[in-house]
């Protein structure tokens, strides 16, 4: 990969989340366009606090200082209505965002940390990836996560064995109309599970219901500490509460 990304002229912008695809390629880009590279974070309502935190640790500690790009997603009706298509609004609305960006900071590349095993989802993001010519380096070089993971564990990366992320928008169920009230709702439940230490369970949304989605090896600890996740969840608007295994 450092081949190809060294061919590439006129400086390069990366979309950077603190995962462990826009981390592994940041790295890689750092040695192969040194003082070419510039990572963006783009902060919205649909990234936690402590997912922000978390991307500029990881940036400060590959020695790239991030650059945030305030979006605002909830101005789109297209994206607040939450239909079938939200994921490839959003993208093409972040991206066309950065772009503007990259531009008035004269680079003239773009690029994202998706690779191989992202094409085998259903991704409606891709499609505004591709129309808004966006470079995906990973995919170029045929890396998949478990290629990315054995690499970032070589080179020390603390997201080698992170657990795949996504926005919060994403816990909302399709057709539900996304509010910033709602979101917050989300965030605050989901800190306090990841305060339980249960890192690896996620909420979904559907109107006043929530539906829990447990891991198998955290269903114990959600049992244990059941009480005090329904008292909150129910204190905060969420009535209905259903407990089901993660997917």
């Amino acid at each position: 990969m450092i081949e190809y990304l060294s061919s590439i002229k006129g400086g390069v912008g990366i979309a950077f989340s603190g995962g462990i695809d826009s981390t592994y390629l940041l790295r890689i880009a750092r040695e192969a366009c040194p003082g070419q590279v510039v990572p963006f974070l783009l902060v919205s309502p649909f990234l936690s606090g402590r997912e922000r935190s978390w991307a500029h640790r990881i940036a400060d500690g590959i020695g790239m200082p991030l650059r945030e790009v305030p979006w605002h997603p909830l101005d789109f009706h297209c994206i607040r209505e939450n239909g079938s298509n939200r994921c490839y609004y959003c993208k093409y609305v972040m991206y066309h965002e950065l772009w503007s960006v990259c531009r008035e900071h004269e680079i003239s590349n773009l690029l994202d940390g998706t690779q191989l095993d992202d094409l085998k989802s259903d991704r409606p993001g891709l499609k505004a990836i591709h129309e808004l010519s966006v470079k995906i380096p990973l995919v170029y070089c045929n890396l998949n996560k478990n290629n990315i993971r054995r690499l970032s564990a070589k080179l020390c990366l603390p997201t080698w064995d992170r657990p795949s992320q996504s926005c919060l928008a994403t816990r909302v169920v399709t057709g539900t109309f996304i509010t910033e009230n709602l979101i917050e709702k989300i965030e605050s439940a989901e800190e306090l599970l990841t305060d339980l230490q249960m890192k690896n369970t996620k909420l979904r949304v559907k109107g006043n219901r929530a539906y829990i989605e447990v891991s198998e090896e955290e269903r114990l600890d959600i049992e244990g500490q059941w009480k005090r996740i329904k008292s909150f969840l129910q204190n905060i608007g969420f009535h209905y509460l259903y407990v089901r295994d993660k997917v």
